[in-house]
């Protein structure tokens, strides 16, 4: 009976080593299963990080390039601008030099019809019979001789001469003997037809020196003094130049609108109004 029982309670012992190994057996599989499975895992997790550094680095690359080109462009639009403004400002200038070339051509043909209706015409000495001498011996008249008449002394030159010599001087750029001419023009025909024309150019050649407040006050005497002178519009505009270049902007201002104001329609007002637009659009700089 005895021996009956060990024997038991060893198959007992047995059965139980073996449920146990079969436990642990199963147990060190599952974990190398989920050891491979970390390790596949880890293997992905670096891949992923390999592929994440490539692709942040193509990324930046193409941001850098994005970057560079809008600077690129940036620049390529800012050079395009200036050089815009620069092509608009010669136009203008040209415009206005056009304008203002226009003027004084029309100046030169008024000066032109001023001197042919000035011009004195030329009288021919009338002729006279030549006088004979009767009791001539072959029955025909003997001319009696005349004594010579005296010479002819000319004097000095006129003021018309003296106004194309000083017009001379100044298109040549000798602005000081211009100035003299002129006011040897106005000595010599204070109130004549050429008196307002000298006092302009008079003007013109102070504003070339930049002698701008001589140059205001000939420009003054032609809108006070000669109300029926052509050179009006020239003078209102020329004083507004002359303004604005000694820093008086709202006079300047001022006389560019009675130029459009008062001269439609012509080359002043389209140079005045060229002028005032840019006078607005310029901002004074703060001291």
């Amino acid at each position: 009976m005895k021996q009956k029982t060990l024997w038991t309670s060893l198959a007992l012992a047995l059965a139980v080593a073996g449920a146990s190994g079969r436990d642990a057996g199963a147990a060190q599989k599952k974990e190398d299963i989920i050891l491979a499975e970390l390790r596949q895992i880890q293997a992905q997790l670096a891949q992923l990080q390999t592929s994440h550094a490539a692709l942040k680095s193509v990324v930046e690359a193409l941001s850098a390039g994005a970057t560079e080109q809008q600077d690129s462009l940036r620049r390529t639009f800012a050079d395009s601008k200036i050089v815009l403004e620069r092509v608009q400002q010669d136009m203008s200038i040209l415009s206005e030099r056009v304008d203002e070339t226009n003027s004084r051509l029309g100046g030169l043909r008024e000066d032109l019809v001023t001197l042919r209706q000035n011009r004195e015409p030329l009288v021919l000495p009338a002729t006279e019979p030549v006088p004979t001498e009767a009791g001539s011996t072959s029955g025909q008249a003997r001319p009696v001789a005349t004594p010579a008449p005296p010479p002819v002394v000319t004097g000095g030159p006129g003021y018309i001469d003296i106004y194309n010599e000083a017009r001379n001087d100044y298109t040549q750029g000798r602005y000081p003997l211009a100035i003299s001419g002129f006011k040897d023009v106005l000595d010599l025909d204070k109130k004549g037809d050429l008196a307002d024309n000298a006092h302009y150019w008079m003007g013109e050649s102070y504003l070339a020196q930049r002698q701008h407040d001589l140059a205001l006050g000939e420009f003054d005497k032609i809108i006070r003094d000669y109300p029926q002178s052509n050179k009006r519009p020239d003078a209102y505009l020329k004083k507004a130049i002359t303004l604005e270049e000694m820093g008086r902007r709202s006079e300047a201002n001022v006389m560019y609108e009675l130029v459009i104001e008062q001269f439609p329609r012509t080359a002043q007002e389209r140079v005045a109004r060229r002028k005032l637009e840019d006078l607005m659009r310029t901002v004074p700089k703060q001291p």
